[in-house]
């Protein structure tokens, strides 16, 4: 990792797909490894992030692992999706079943992010509408002021939690319920940081090598867990969520005439009289009819229903 030579993550085998992943650090890696696997799988997910910095670019300024692998790609199904965003569904699907017991769960928790780069800011956002007073840190106090600023802005009006920033991680994590390392690889959670938490501090190294040596020794000694994350269950949601998309805008999205009533389907914005519907193609439920505004009509007639219900009908017995 430290030489920039890409290397391989974990097989996981969920019983419904295997997913094997490859962390690389230029486009002509990526490159080699789609000719390399395209046609080998079903599907390759590209990280959609633009993170590789320009001095690693060997087509042009801006580096572009998503175009690179499109070009290499004509067998295997391609999609895209953002790594740090599997890893912040993870991280909150952890942290609610941690505290799913707590009848507040982790409403009204303090909670220390240290490193509020890309992936501590998005927690922060994640965890403050949950409720939690999140203290942010990181060593640039501009970048930091302001993402704390925009994090409080953007959070519903009535979320009485809000963000607070600090260049001291010792004080972000005193009395802390929760301390999370989102440093790229940097040791920033010590032995004091553990020593302060509360006696059920949660303690997660989200940015991996989060935590000094020391730190890691005095977890042991008080008997207090450190979570590394496992992304698996968020990646299968990710994969479920593709695939159900896909059958979506294949099958069952579109509008459609049965006589002189309009029948849609799959997320498709209905004017106003007609009917949405389970799938298009071979209705079987009719969840409403729309009110051209992007909503359901909320008084239907009784001869709407007639109508409906008699032109269903007979599309059924036409064609089964």
């Amino acid at each position: 990792v430290d030489n920039n030579k890409f290397y391989i993550t974990p097989l996981r085998n969920t019983g419904s797909m295997i997913v094997g992943g490859v962390i690389v650090y230029n486009e002509r890696q990526a490159m080699d490894i789609a000719r390399k696997i395209d046609g080998k799988v079903d599907y390759i997910l590209v990280d959609a992030e633009k993170k590789i910095p320009p001095s690693k670019s060997d087509y042009g300024d801006i580096p572009n692992i998503e175009r690179r692998v499109r070009e290499q790609i004509s067998r295997s199904n391609l999609w895209v999706y953002k790594g740090n965003d599997i890893t912040v569904e993870a991280v909150d699907a952890l942290l609610g079943h941690l505290y799913k017991d707590n009848l507040q769960g982790i409403g009204s928790k303090r909670v220390a992010i240290l490193g509020a780069g890309n992936l501590g800011a998005k927690l922060a956002l994640k965890l403050v509408e949950r409720g939690a007073n999140v203290f942010v840190s990181r060593r640039n106090t501009k970048k930091l002021e302001k993402i704390s600023d925009a994090i409080n802005l953007i959070k519903s009006q009535y979320t009485t939690a809000k963000v607070t920033w600090t260049t001291d991680n010792l004080y972000a994590a005193t009395n802390a319920d929760i301390v999370i390392g989102a440093t790229n690889g940097v040791p920033v959670i010590t032995k004091e940081i553990i020593e302060s938490l509360t006696p059920k501090g949660v303690i997660m190294d989200v940015g991996k090598g989060t935590i000094t040596p020391a730190g890691i020794k005095k977890a042991e000694k008080l008997k207090k867990n450190i979570y590394r994350v496992d992304v698996t269950a968020a990646l299968c949601g990710l994969v479920k969520t593709l695939t159900m998309t896909n059958e979506i805008l294949l099958n069952k999205m579109g509008r459609r005439k049965i006589g002189d009533l309009t029948i849609i389907s799959g997320g498709v914005f209905g004017h106003a009289g007609e009917v949405v519907v389970d799938n298009v193609s071979s209705p079987r439920y009719v969840y409403g009819i729309a009110d051209g505004k992007g909503d359901f009509d909320r008084t239907i007639s009784e001869g709407q229903l007639r109508k409906i219900h008699q032109k269903l009908s007979i599309e059924e017995n036409q064609f089964g």
